[in-house]
């Protein structure tokens, strides 16, 4: 019977639902607090008479005759070559004072090869050489920090150098596919855009979306890349799988085509290097790391590792694909792993969902002795984001560490919440979830801030000062110039922006609290070294 007393009790319990709906609608989230235990130690060069050496020889070499510019480049090559020599003689021991010369000398090198383009082919070649005895070296160096900075310095110091150099070459050289390395492997293959592509060969690629720029640019040794992917080959037919870690989907198998249809600024192509012992065992053993990733993935649906907890091997992030796959024929890849230890990037990271701060990072591969790159794609006008996306991220990881924090309206978390809800939903009969699963409201609110508003107003500045600069001085603005804009247009955009990017309560900033060179920027100096 419905007396009065039963529909009030009704009602108010009614409304109690919905208020306690409500509340959790609207109650903010538990905002990140980092690891106490998290010491920063970004990468930084530390190579400023070294640079301010660099700019005079770039003035130099513009100014004179093209013959003398070719007398010198062959001179500094056949001291380089000289040092690579050394490098590869030393056994166990660190040639530190070689290691050291070859970095002056490949600096030099670009620096020649930016004022006189027709010398960049002689000074890729040299480069290329470098990396792959450096690698080669510390495949038998103990894995030290001090040698991974070495290491880097020359693999990244030589990349960023002469792609400079490139972007100011006129006209343009042809790019597109560069072969690195001839390394042999008996595993099955198939051919892929002119390069012959093997069972259990690496993929590093880059991706166009800035949090793409935020995974390469965001560690204590900032790099090129920000996804890794396993490539598998069937002996019987000959077809090809890429099996990949994605944020909306977890892990999956795709084909090549598949693979490149989302923007790739770059691919990398990496192979055991043909000397490890395990090949000595077993010639095919990278074959069976991709058989049992591939069987693995087709058997049973392994969700994205938000945490990025690499040990864990249920669900996987992109690295952790390669990671296990390898592990399982008892090859452990990743010899040095990177620390994401800048406070802001810290605070940033855990706002999306990160709980593992040393970790699998895609461009830390690149520097494992155990690998060698066998090829890679990038071309120029993919060349030329990368660079912007790369400088708008790390000034925005300087303003991190200043206390600027990606953020959201207030009323927009409730309508994220349903939102979530509905994307589990979405998941449980099968579709692509809206959010991905796995992801928190607000983390999703963070990337759309970062996506959809920061990086997009950023990047139509950043391009608008590049575009004057070109017109104005006839030259491509360096990339420290790139870093200058975003800076710049940080600090005069903070209103328009806010609350997407907002100091953090309790921060404070004054311009002049600007420090002079961004953690983990590649500063190679060639904000003087082509500066013209």
């Amino acid at each position: 019977m419905n007396s009065p007393v039963r529909r009030t009790t009704w009602k108010v319990g009614l409304f109690g639902a919905w208020l306690a709906l409500l509340t959790a609608l609207v109650l903010p989230t538990r905002s990140f607090e980092p690891p106490p235990d998290i010491e920063p130690q970004p990468f930084r060069w530390d190579r400023t008479e070294l640079f301010r050496v660099l700019a005079r020889e770039f003035e130099a070499a513009r100014s004179a005759r093209p013959e003398t510019a070719q007398d010198l480049l062959s001179s500094l090559e056949g001291e380089g070559r000289a040092v690579l020599e050394r490098i590869r003689a030393t056994a166990t021991t660190v040639p530190w004072d070689e290691l050291n010369r070859l970095e002056a000398i490949q600096f030099r090198l670009a620096t020649l090869s930016a004022a006189e383009p027709r010398l960049l082919p002689a000074a890729q070649a040299f480069l290329r050489d470098a990396r792959a005895a450096v690698l080669q070296g510390a495949s038998v160096w103990p894995q030290e920090r001090p040698v991974r900075e070495s290491v880097y310095r020359i693999v990244q110091g030589g990349r960023a150098a002469t792609e400079e150099a490139v972007i100011q070459a006129l006209p343009p050289p042809a790019l597109g596919v560069t072969m690195l390395a001839e390394v042999s492997a008996v595993t099955p293959s198939l051919e892929v855009h002119g390069v012959r592509v093997h069972s259990g060969d690496m993929l590093l690629s880059r991706g166009g979306a800035p949090t793409s720029a935020l995974i390469a640019r965001g560690n204590d040794f900032p790099g090129s890349f920000s996804h890794a992917a396993l490539v598998h080959v069937d002996e019987t037919t000959g077809k090809a799988t890429v099996i990949e870690s994605l944020i909306e989907h977890g892990t999956v198998l795709s084909t090549p085509e598949m693979y490149l249809q989302s923007t790739k600024l770059r691919v990398l192509l990496l192979r055991l290097r043909p000397d490890h012992p395990i090949l000595a065992q077993d010639p095919l053993a990278p074959h069976r790391a991709a058989e049992m990733m591939l069987t693995r993935v087709g058997e049973q649906h392994v969700g994205y590792d938000f945490p990025m907890e690499w040990e864990d091997p249920n669900d996987f992030f992109c690295s952790e694909v390669i990671y296990h796959a390898y592990r399982s024929i008892g090859v452990e890849l990743w010899s040095v792993r990177s620390s994401m230890s800048a406070p802001g990037l810290v605070r940033w990271l855990g706002g999306m969902g990160v709980r593992q701060f040393t970790t699998l990072v895609p461009s830390d591969l690149e520097y494992d002795p155990r690998v060698v790159a066998v090829a890679e794609w990038v071309d120029d006008p993919a060349l030329r984001q990368q660079r912007i996306d790369n400088a708008i991220m790390d000034a925005l990881l300087e303003a991190a560490d200043r206390g600027y924090e990606l953020g959201y309206p207030w009323y927009e978390l409730p309508v994220a919440r349903l939102v979530k809800g509905w994307s589990l939903m979405q998941g449980a009969l099968g579709f692509t979830p809206s959010i991905p699963s796995g992801m928190r409201a607000s983390t999703a609110l963070r990337v759309n801030a970062l996506v959809r508003r920061v990086h997009p107003a950023l990047r139509d500045e950043v391009r608008t000062r590049a575009a004057r600069f070109r017109t104005e001085r006839g030259y491509d603005a360096p990339y420290w110039s790139l870093v200058e804009f975003a800076r710049d247009a940080i600090e005069q955009r903070a209103d328009d922006l806010h609350p997407a990017l907002r100091l953090q309560a309790g921060s404070s900033h004054t311009g002049a609290a600007l420090p002079t060179a961004p953690p983990g920027v590649v500063n190679l100096g060639l904000n003087e070294l082509l500066g013209r």
